[in-house]
């Protein structure tokens, strides 16, 4: 007997009439899933529609580092250390850290070798003094490895989304990349304010393409070899993985437009757009989820927010626990085993394909209408967002999406929080420019709390 003989491929339109006559449908169309991003999945894939797609191989090391965030703001500096060393001892192998003000940067990182752990550290103009502090040992790549570890980022059009304003001028913030020897993308605050997957992507692409400009401009692109993202990573299990998946090849792709040849380091986070205070335990299984995709996605390094930030402040518990999720992925579970993990899945890969058409439309789009920063000073990606954020607000509202404990099976007896330990947006401003600004779908609810 011959197996592949014997057991003959089924084709798709024979799936069809099965899934139809089963499920009692008139069309496969009732099945269709129709995404946020306008895309429309079908409720099954198979070789055929696999061979339909080019594929690229993404090629990345199944690794990642379980990177500790640690909220600066309002922390001491004593504090600040005493948490990175708690972290780095019980199981982390980076930080991620943001400084928004003059610290003593000194005792921050008293006792703590920067080069020989990843470290992902933000900052703005008024916190120059870490970078001008710690240049060499920013410059140096790990001794063992032979790798850059240490990432000191200051992103002008990042500081200019989250304050609606140039520290001078453009021209003149852009100038602080020649103090860097890599390009920092912090594009969380798309998915923070509410931008579905393909907008994210666009945005990030543009945002990118912005400082490839420039530095092309200038003659001074060959010189960066390092590319680091920080990238939100929300609940939406499949299209987080395939995000992160069509990130990596939109960046291949713009880096051969300009013919140029750089490591490309994904670093995601957890978002919060999804987290409450409310029965807040569930947020343990947002993380969960969230994490998951930026293994499988393909993160090189990834930070669990604790489960209670911003809400409280963090507590040796919160941060343990934050910790202890990538741990038993990675040392118990193996998730860091297998290159490619969702390599080949026939779902996955289209949605990834779809995903990378329609963010390069749209990056497109963008570059057509002279590029991200003119439509941020115009402030028509924020509207872009906000409509966005809207309509999945909308699905909350009425019950269409679920968030446990908040407008599903809300607890009997929660009380409502007075304030938010940890502000991240900025003292309230008057600019012409609108920033973009932490959103929660979670706090329509919440402010209808009433104490029990």
């Amino acid at each position: 007997m011959k197996l592949l003989e014997e057991f003959k491929p089924v084709s798709a339109k024979e799936w069809e009439e099965k899934i139809l006559k089963d499920l009692k449908c008139s069309s496969i169309q009732e099945l269709m899933w129709q995404t946020p991003e306008g895309i429309e999945l079908r409720p099954f894939y198979n070789h055929e529609h696999f061979n339909q797609i080019p594929h690229q191989y993404l090629h990345h090391t199944p690794d990642f580092d379980i990177v500790q965030y640690i909220p600066a703001f309002t922390h001491s500096p004593e504090e600040i250390n005493e948490n990175i060393i708690k972290s780095l001892n019980g199981g982390a192998s980076g930080i991620y850290l943001e400084f928004y003000q003059k610290y003593n940067f000194s005792e921050c990182f008293n006792n703590i070798s920067l080069p020989h752990i990843y470290s992902n550290i933000h900052i703005s103009f008024d916190a120059l003094d870490l970078l001008y502090t710690y240049k060499d040992t920013y410059l140096q790549e790990n001794e063992y490895t032979k790798t850059k570890n240490c990432y000191i980022h200051i992103d002008p059009i990042y500081l200019f989304e989250k304050f609606g304003e140039w520290h001078e001028t453009q021209q003149k913030d852009f100038e602080i990349l020649f103090e860097l020897n890599h390009i920092p993308v912090n594009a969380v605050l798309y998915k923070e304010n509410g931008a579905h997957a393909a907008q994210e992507l666009a945005y990030t692409l543009a945002h990118l393409n912005e400082y490839l400009l420039f530095l092309e401009e200038k003659q001074k692109l060959y010189q960066y070899k390092y590319i680091h993202i920080n990238i939100s990573v929300g609940n939406s299990f499949f299209t987080e993985i395939s995000k992160l998946r069509a990130l990596r090849i939109l960046i291949q792709h713009l880096l051969q437009e300009y013919q140029h040849h750089a490591h490309i380091h994904i670093h995601a986070q957890t978002s919060l757009i999804n987290k409450s205070y409310l029965d807040i335990y569930n947020n343990l299984i947002r993380t969960t989820t969230e994490a998951m995709s930026a293994i499988f996605g393909g993160a090189n390094t990834i930070s669990v927010l604790p489960f209670d930030f911003p809400f409280n402040k963090i507590s040796d518990f919160s941060l343990r626990m934050a910790r202890n999720q990538l741990i038993i992925m990675k040392e118990e579970s193996y998730l860091n085993k297998t290159v490619e993990t969702t390599a080949g899945s026939f779902y996955v890969e289209n949605y990834t394909h779809q995903l990378v058409q329609a963010a390069y439309n749209n990056f497109l789009s963008i570059e057509q209408q002279n590029g991200l920063i003119s439509l941020l000073e115009n402030n028509i990606i924020q509207s872009e967002i906000r409509q966005s954020f809207d309509a999945q607000l909308r699905k909350y509202v009425e019950n269409k999406e679920i968030l446990i404990g908040v407008n599903k099976y809300p607890h009997p007896q929660q009380e409502k929080k007075s304030n938010v330990y940890y502000q991240l947006n900025p003292t309230t401003i008057t600019t012409d420019v609108q920033p973009l600004k932490y959103q929660r779908f979670a706090e329509y609810f919440e402010n209808k709390t009433q104490t029990v």
